[in-house]
């Protein structure tokens, strides 16, 4: 399918790192217009969706934290099912599978006794786990 004026100008702003609305604006779009565009792109599948980004350092006694995970095993049973479990947990807002000395990172947020416990009970109760880092987010600095 060929892309139109629109679709285009959009995924080169989105590409520069701008907000839809942003975009929006400087396309002299209405936010539903924006919104059918994005909708449209991501059914596409030339983008992978769009996501709200909270500003957790404005959210009352709000953490965030990167759990680094290590499993015992890896085929492709044992990553599914690791990944079933912790998606299940409001606390988790994104899962990257990596390569190199960690299978994967979790990017988590909510009150730290949250996040304590999804660690604790919930991610090192998981039998394939093997060790776990976790990284407490101090400042987020914009770019």
């Amino acid at each position: 399918m060929k892309l139109k004026e629109t679709d285009t100008r959009i995924l080169l702003g989105l590409k520069a790192g701008e907000s839809p609305d942003l975009i929006a604006q400087r396309l002299k779009l209405p936010k539903s217009t924006m919104y059918y565009h994005l909708g449209k792109l991501k059914k596409m599948g030339m983008i992978g969706g769009v996501k709200v980004m909270l500003n957790y350092g404005q959210i009352k006694d709000e953490k965030g934290a990167f759990i680094l995970i290590s499993l015992n095993k890896t085929d492709n049973k044992s990553l599914q099912l690791f990944e079933e479990d912790v998606k299940k947990s409001h606390v988790v807002s994104d899962i990257y599978a990596l390569s190199g000395g960690w299978d994967y990172v979790l990017m988590v947020h909510g009150k730290e006794e949250e996040i304590r416990t999804f660690l604790l009970d919930r991610v090192q109760a998981i039998p394939n786990v093997a060790k776990t880092n976790s990284l407490f987010i101090l400042k987020h600095i914009e770019l």
